[in-house]
């Protein structure tokens, strides 16, 4: 998996040191709340709040990194160091992102990318329910809070985490599956309203590439490392 690019003993012990840094003792891989917490190195430097980003260091897209993972992408980071400039690398490296997780969910379908996204926030934190809304998964602030910045709500859509926030439950109980008066929900969200702004995230992206931009998906093998 990865590029041809060695990587380098330096940029190794900078993987294998973040990793054991974030990493609990009890299990062999990061979570989100994790992932995003990763230093990268200067000549390398890459934003970890963007979710394409994190899309293709998942590689097998199962909500979990190991550290084979971290390696697989800081090859693919090293070996595009002689194709950008220093100062344009991390604009470059989340484009690179963005249209390899557009051209995997282009392939895949949509549920694909669906899967992972629930994969990812269930590894981050398990959800609660009620006997009054039965089927219905509830999440924290801090999950939405999560999703407030990898999806970029602010930028995208000019909402501030609160403003979201209340949107979210707003939508629940509009759908009928949740209660503003229940003051056990104060701080919870239901999860399948976080999904829906992810569809919406990863629908708009293919049908601006696609239909706007004009941009065709590139055939890929999957599974296929990065």
């Amino acid at each position: 998996a990865g590029g041809s690019k060695v990587l380098s003993e330096g940029v190794k012990r900078h993987c294998a040191s973040e990793f054991e840094r974030l990493c609990p003792k009890d299990r062999d891989f990061i979570v989100l709340s994790e992932m995003r917490q990763l230093q990268s190195l200067q000549d390398m430097p890459i934003d970890m709040n963007h979710l394409s980003t994190i899309f293709v260091l998942d590689n097998d897209h199962n909500g979990r990194v190991t550290l084979q993972e971290l390696y697989d992408f800081a090859t693919v980071c090293a070996s595009k160091t002689n194709d950008f400039r220093q100062h344009e690398f991390p604009m470059q490296i989340q484009g690179f992102c963005t249209l390899r997780m557009y051209d995997i969910v282009s392939a895949k379908g949509t549920d694909y990318f669906m899967q992972w996204f629930a994969s990812l926030f269930s590894e981050s934190e398990e959800g609660k329910g009620f006997l009054e809304y039965p089927g219905v998964v509830f999440v924290s602030r801090d999950s939405a809070h999560l999703i407030h910045e990898v999806l970029q709500i602010d930028d995208k859509y000019g909402y501030s985490m609160q403003r979201f926030f209340d949107l979210i439950q707003r939508t629940g109980e509009e759908m009928g599956i949740m209660s503003l008066e229940d003051e056990r929900l104060d701080e919870l969200v239901p999860r399948v309203v976080i999904d829906k702004f992810a569809k919406a995230y990863v629908d708009g992206l293919q049908h601006l590439l696609q239909h706007e931009l004009l941009y065709p998906p590139l055939p890929v093998a999957i599974p296929d490392g990065i």
